[in-house]
């Protein structure tokens, strides 16, 4: 079962223990963006573990500082960024170390998929 929520910065698709993002081209993701993001999870797993794929079709920004509220959120147990453009892997690598959690770079969804339900089933 697919549940889609749609938010003015992008949009959110829900599939077993994972979430897939989508951000739309230029938007920002702030403090705020990513609170809506994470309070809409909890909602809907409700304490059960799961999984972030940033899936990065579209350019857009993100403050570092969201995956310091990320990793500090008791359900969000590793988050997984797939893209295919090489000029994202410098803003990744910066990202990372803000998370205190797993945090790998795919280049497919699929991977990163596989990744996550690897580490969800521990």
């Amino acid at each position: 079962m697919k549940n889609i929520k749609e938010f003015e910065f992008g949009k959110i698709q829900i599939e077993d223990n994972f979430v897939i993002g989508i951000m739309k081209e230029g938007s920002h993701v702030d403090r705020e963006s990513n609170q809506l993001l994470l309070s809409f999870c909890n909602d809907y797993f409700n304490d059960k573990p799961f999984g972030y794929i940033s899936y990065r079709l579209n350019s857009y920004s993100v403050d570092p500082t969201v995956y310091m509220d990320a990793g500090n959120h008791r359900g969000l147990k590793a988050i997984a960024v797939v893209f295919d453009n090489p000029l994202i892997k410098s803003n990744v690598l910066l990202e990372k170390q803000f998370f205190n959690q797993p945090f790998e770079s795919f280049n497919t969804v699929n991977d990163a998929k596989t990744w996550l339900s690897q580490l969800l089933v521990r």
